[in-house]
């Protein structure tokens, strides 16, 4: 997996968590979008919703929903997610 994911690149971020994901046996689903942010679902295997959150489409514009983003999956996938 890459090093540092570019925090303002909304496809780098997405990348990352589906990368995330897989490795931990999760399925993502985008739930559904506004024009701001795509909610995403992740399931286990058991088909249990393991985590929500609010991807933003603009994270150059919004560096705090980039950090609650990164502290609501920090369980899942550990600190730092983004930084490693």
């Amino acid at each position: 997996m890459p090093g540092v994911v570019e925090r303002d690149d909304y496809a780098a971020i997405r990348d990352r968590i589906v990368g995330l994901a897989r490795a931990h046996g999760l399925r993502c689903d985008w739930a559904e979008s506004t024009k701001r942010q795509r909610f995403l679902l992740l399931w286990d295997a058991q088909g249990r919703v393991a985590a929500r959150a609010a991807v933003p489409l603009y994270p150059g514009e919004t560096p705090a929903l980039v950090e609650a983003l990164e502290r609501g999956l920090a369980p899942l996938f550990g600190e730092d997610w983004l930084e490693d």
